[in-house]
């Protein structure tokens, strides 16, 4: 297990002392701060594009209980590229935010962390400075770790996903504490979720992974591939899953169906107001907190 430390100061006041590991359960993670009541993927939330300092100190503000933040090299794809994380969503290549400044500033909050890797390059120098930054401050929650490691259908050739056999050699080698989330890039219309599940399984046994897994699934395609889905989910009590949305709102008995053949902490529903707060009514969920996913 990675290090953690003892005690922590969230948003300038005193919290019970906090040690987790940074491959643990988010679910198991939020009800130890408190943020929840019990480990059920409905009742944690997000934050998405927590990039720019702007945006990552409102996200910190705000109730969100998980970060979710995009990471590529400075100058990525230019003459001016450098080794150095930072905290950009494509086509941005440069951000007022690096990486290690990231961490620090979410490392003095409650909040949890999920990173989103937009080039294999920067994948290397952002594990040095997860590890870096884990042995001298001490990283004390889950660290997720998402790639597009898939090319869905209707995706444009000349958005290339990451090489996922390499993304998953480099977390082995250099941080292998963490929960993995290999996604595949979709375009709204698909036809090819048992293979993609087939293939996402494959990778993860193929590679030996002993990690906590959640699977992105794209939530507009979920109910009619649920087949196989479910079948993923199946395949390892360290599997998950994350369903999420883009501008499309899903449908409410799409998820509700979802919600009465899954187990409550098996998946996640990053979806955005107001569908969120009138699927939880309708699944009689009793909601204990004004959060709510935020899109960007």
């Amino acid at each position: 297990m990675c290090a953690s430390v003892s005690l922590v100061i969230f948003g300038g006041s005193s919290v019970p002392p906090l040690s987790f590991p940074t491959d643990g359960d988010m679910l198991d993670f939020l009800v130890q701060t408190g943020d929840i009541s019990k480990p059920d993927g409905l009742l944690a939330t997000w934050f998405h594009r927590a990039n720019s300092k702007e945006d990552m100190n409102h996200a910190l503000a705000g109730d969100a209980m998980i970060l979710e933040a995009d990471v590529t090299l400075e100058g990525y794809g230019t003459p001016n590229v450098k080794p150095i994380p930072i905290m950009a969503h494509p086509p941005n290549v440069y951000s007022d935010n690096t990486l290690d400044q990231w961490l620090d500033a979410v490392l003095a909050s409650r909040k949890a962390m999920k990173l989103d890797f937009k080039s294999l390059d920067s994948v290397d120098f952002s594990l040095d400075v997860l590890l870096t930054k884990n042995n001298t401050v001490g990283i004390n929650r889950p660290v997720w770790l998402n790639a597009d490691i898939l090319r869905g259908p209707n995706t444009p050739n000349f958005v290339p996903p990451i090489n996922g056999t390499r993304f998953l050699q480099l977390i082995q080698e250099k941080f292998p504490d963490v929960t993995l989330s290999p996604g595949w890039m979709v375009k709204h219309v698909h036809r090819l979720i048992r293979r993609q599940c087939f293939v996402k399984s494959a990778i993860t046994h193929e590679n030996d992974l002993c990690l906590q897994v959640t699977f992105p699934i794209y939530t507009v395609l979920a109910r009619s591939g649920w087949q196989h889905i479910s079948w993923l989910l199946s395949q390892s009590s360290r599997f998950s899953l994350t369903l999420w949305q883009d501008s499309i709102h899903p449908n409410i008995s799409d998820l509700l169906f979802i919600r009465d053949n899954s187990h409550p902490d098996k998946v996640y529903y990053d979806i955005y107001e107001p569908t969120l707060s009138a699927f939880k009514e309708a699944g009689g969920i009793k909601i204990l907190m004004a959060s709510s996913s935020t899109e960007l």
